[in-house]
């Protein structure tokens, strides 16, 4: 029985030693085989995203009367209307102010008046609203001599939409005697821009007044200096001369 018992204790041992060198090996095998390739992702091409873009509808024209904004003409995009991103920035900067905002309500959709004073000048822009900021449909400004204050007098829309008729205001070294009142009349269908009364640069009216009468669906311009001479808005929205 001792035999026997020393035999199988002699296997037992024989086995676990077996057991160890086997798991010995396996653990030495796998150190030393060499690692395994790993399986790449093949990853997609990234989509590429297009760039916003403004409508191509609108008029890629020139300023009305002068540039105000060198690097912002037709179809530029902007991300908000601040003076800075409107492209007013140091060291200009500090001689531009806000004078106005304003908004049109047109039948092809909302356009943004933004009136800004310069140092001895002013300048208006209009903007489109989009998903993705502000598209710039044109821009007028004037340069003076003096000072100047400025205001949007008053507008007027069109009954059907098609087209939004500014009147701006300019005081010209204002409470000096040199002191002046300057009108200018901008037309827009939210697409474009343009002088209604004049063309560039002789459309300032130097009068004392003028004012916007809206009759029924049409409008009149009322200009007076000694005496008030009325003119119509034509269908190209442009005030009739020769009447």
């Amino acid at each position: 029985m001792r035999a026997g018992s020393t035999r199988v204790g002699s296997a037992w041992g024989l086995s676990w030693v077996l057991a160890l060198l086997c798991t010995g090996c396996a653990e030495l095998r796998d150190a030393l085989a060499p690692p395994k390739p790993q399986m790449q992702q093949v990853q997609a091409p990234p989509v590429p995203v297009p760039s916003p873009k403004c409508p191509e509808r609108i008029a890629q024209e020139a300023p009305l009367e002068a540039e105000l904004v060198r690097t912002l003409g037709p179809r530029s995009l902007v991300p908000d209307l601040s003076l800075p991103q409107l492209g007013f920035r140091p060291p200009h900067g500090p001689e531009v102010r806000s004078s106005f905002q304003s908004q049109l309500s047109l039948a092809d959709g909302p356009v943004e008046l933004v009136g800004v004073t310069l140092l001895k000048g002013a300048g208006l822009m209009l903007l489109r609203p989009g998903t993705d900021g502000y598209c710039v449909v044109n821009t007028w400004s004037t340069w003076q001599a003096e000072e100047v204050q400025y205001t949007l007098d008053s507008s007027w829309t069109a009954p059907d939409g098609r087209l939004a008729i500014l009147l701006v205001k300019m005081v010209v070294a204002p409470g000096t005697p040199a002191e002046e009142s300057r009108w200018v009349v901008l037309g827009t269908d939210g697409w474009r821009a343009w002088v209604a009364l004049g063309t560039p640069p002789q459309h300032q009216l130097l009068v004392p007044s003028v004012s916007l009468r809206p009759k029924g669906k049409k409008l009149y311009l009322d200009v007076t200096l000694e005496h008030t001479s009325r003119f119509a808005l034509g269908k190209d929205g442009r005030f009739l001369t020769g009447q």
